[in-house]
């Protein structure tokens, strides 16, 4: 039999079952009216429904999943006609979105097991959801077989901790652990997924044709990076009008002021798939020149990883001399074994290694003599080097709750130009093209720190003239 959550949690004083099983079938029945009340609130108060609904639906999956573990472990399952503790559930949820159902069901499933009482810990005190907890119990076993000597309750609670960023961080925190215990395991993952990669198409009846790729993790960040860099919402140009960027099609239109990109953001990646493929055609033909300027930098992949290894890595294949990465004097700062690029993949440093090789690329230190990262009153645009440190530092639109890509982002003044700002990486913020009208129309201003960009959405605070502060 498994655990129960007796077991682990400190009981309620008594008579709080009934009294909270009242409280739910009322708050159920309650549902039912607030479709036809939601008219008689007024627009604060409508935020407060949005948010107070999806806390506690949050919460409540919570609930439902304890409440699940606690029927295994009196075998109340077990005495069911139910296969197991999803099949359970569904029965007790008629009629409710069948992923959440299983999500929950496997969840409660797996509390049971004794060796999972950190997880029933953080779904009880809620600093967890269920579907966090349900990646965590599914990428611990996995990577667990690699990393042996790793302790199952840390890497749960490593997992856990990063409730707040979803599971496509979790997902993400796999490859990184991996990375720092055993990042020679990476490089054979990506050999073995590059192996088994492949390409097909088939003609759809409509006369279109779909393409379907499997890519290993390496080759589908190139791939995805150079299709973000090139599918960024497009301005629209007036007929006979000049073409603004070298690298973006324009839209025709007849009126006399610009319009919006009206294309899905499939169709611009279509877009931007057909160019890139054209313009390495022509290339390989011989018929067009080699790419140069914005459109050969757009594609470009940044990444950042621990300069000692990469820098080993480079000496180790020649590329580099052979001094000592020690006589640097530069330590580390991201996990060993791995790089993360501005979309938010990692890499294992092996791959990332064979790119720098086949582009003949040095690292270099942002910063440098060559691209000073304080460019002052000289320039007004954020440009190379400087703009390559706001992306490094920004990863995305800075606006919270955003998560537009670098390449769709503007680089904003802070202290608008206008206004003394100058051209330096404190004075900078990525602000995708909505965002970035908005926090000009509301004259919104920001902090901003080597770790990041805070904003604050009090409206006016935008400095207006030469020498005034953002509180002004």
């Amino acid at each position: 039999m498994g655990q129960s959550t007796t077991d682990t949690l400190r009981p309620a004083a008594p008579g709080t079952g009934s009294r909270l099983l009242g409280l739910l079938r009322e708050f159920a029945t309650c549902l039912d009216d607030w479709p036809g009340a939601l008219c008689q609130l007024g627009e604060a108060d409508l935020g407060e429904v949005v948010g107070g609904m999806l806390r506690v639906s949050s919460r409540a999956e919570n609930v439902a999943a304890l409440a699940t573990t606690d029927a295994l472990g009196r075998g109340t399952v077990a005495n069911s006609t139910a296969t197991g503790a999803p099949a359970w559930v569904a029965r007790q949820a008629a009629g409710s979105d069948p992923t959440v159902v299983r999500r929950v069901g496997s969840v409660g499933g797996e509390c049971a097991d004794p060796r999972n009482t950190v997880v029933v810990d953080a779904l009880a005190a809620g600093t967890t959801s269920v579907p966090v907890a349900a990646v965590a119990l599914r990428e611990v076993p996995r990577i667990g077989r690699q990393l042996p000597t790793v302790d199952r309750d840390e890497l749960l609670g490593r997992y856990l901790s990063l409730s707040a960023y979803g599971p496509r961080a979790l997902r993400e925190l796999s490859t990184r652990i991996v990375g720092q215990y055993a990042p020679e395991q990476l490089v054979r993952d990506e050999e073995i997924q590059q192996g088994c990669e492949s390409v097909r198409w088939y003609d759809l009846p409509g006369g279109l044709t779909r393409f379907e790729a499997e890519l290993s993790a390496g080759h589908a960040t190139i791939v995805k990076h150079a299709l973000q860099a090139l599918s960024a919402p497009a301005p629209a140009r007036q007929s006979g009008g000049d073409v603004a960027s070298a690298d973006q099609p324009f839209l025709e239109t007849t009126g006399s002021d610009p319009e919006r990109d009206t294309r899905t953001p499939a169709k611009r990646r279509a877009d931007a798939l057909v160019r890139l493929v054209e313009t390495s055609a022509g290339v390989l033909d011989g018929t067009a020149p080699r790419p140069v300027g914005d459109f050969g930098g757009t594609a470009k992949i940044l990444v950042t990883l621990d300069y000692q290894t990469l820098h080993e890595g480079l000496r180790g294949k020649g590329v580099i001399g052979q001094s000592s990465s020690a006589e640097t004097g530069l330590a580390p700062t991201y996990l060993p074994g791995i790089g993360r690029t501005t979309d938010g993949d990692h890499l294992d440093a092996g791959t990332l290694r064979r790119l720098a090789c086949d582009a003949d690329l040095i690292p270099a230190v942002l910063g440098g003599d060559s691209e000073p990262l304080d460019v002052g009153r000289a320039k007004r645009l954020f440009t190379g080097g400087l703009r390559t440190a706001v992306v490094h530092r920004d990863q995305g639109c800075t606006f919270p709750g955003c998560d537009r890509p670098p390449d769709w982002c503007d680089a904003h003044h802070v202290i608008p130009w206008w206004a003394g700002g100058k051209t330096t990486l404190t004075n900078a913020a990525l602000l995708c093209a909505r965002h970035h009208t908005i926090v000009h129309r509301d004259l919104l201003t920001a902090t901003v720190t080597p770790a990041g960009v805070t904003w604050d959405l009090t409206p006016g605070l935008m400095p207006n003239q030469p020498g005034q502060h953002p509180a002004a």
